[in-house]
């Protein structure tokens, strides 16, 4: 006789918990790698400055742009 844990542990409902589980944190780890690649990307690449908590943009493209408005 199987015990309630055998059973449980045996059953698709439970396999089909922790694929779920396993594939979520999977999606959740490559969000945030993206995440931190795309911030990364900004300051290095794009010359971004992270200043007072907040991104903004390079001095040339606030620049053009101010230019563009007035």
């Amino acid at each position: 006789m199987m015990s309630w844990g055998d059973r449980l542990v045996e059953s698709k409902a439970f396999r089909f918990s922790i694929k779920g589980v396993f594939w979520g944190v999977i999606a959740i780890a490559l969000l945030t790698i993206f995440m931190i690649g795309n911030f990364l990307f900004k300051i290095y690449v794009l010359d971004y400055r992270f200043d007072d908590g907040k991104l903004h943009p390079p001095i040339e493209a606030t620049t053009i742009n101010d230019q563009l408005k007035g």
